[in-house]
């Protein structure tokens, strides 16, 4: 998370409740002006990825379609799903819960993990 601190990461996703599957990896949650900027960062440290949409639902009933770029990190999948950085106020609704998905800071992460000892 640290990596893509500029973008405001956010972890979403599975991890976050009790229903991990390892195969699904991490999801996080990005917020840029444009996908390009994270491409940037990806191409800078030489990370191949992979890009594709994801559709997430938004409280409104709207269904929105956002740029995800995938990569694998040792045995680990990463989805950063790029938003527009006007969109934290407004973020898409769990898959899970139906309830907006917020996700956890690097704070909220360091503390989860702390929680766990």
């Amino acid at each position: 998370m640290r990596m893509f601190a500029d973008f405001e990461p956010r972890l979403v996703g599975q991890l976050l409740s009790n229903t991990v599957v390892k195969w699904r990896g991490v999801r996080l949650h990005l917020h840029a002006e444009s996908p390009e900027e994270v491409v940037l960062e990806l191409l800078n440290r030489r990370i191949p990825w992979e890009q594709r949409e994801s559709v997430l639902r938004y409280p409104d009933g709207e269904q929105r379609s956002h740029p995800t770029l995938s990569f694998v990190a040792g045995d680990t999948s990463i989805d950063l799903i790029v938003l527009p950085v006007h969109g934290k106020r407004n973020p898409p609704l769990s898959a899970l819960t139906e309830r907006p998905e917020r996700g956890l800071d690097l704070h909220g992460v360091r503390q989860l993990l702390d929680s766990g000892d």
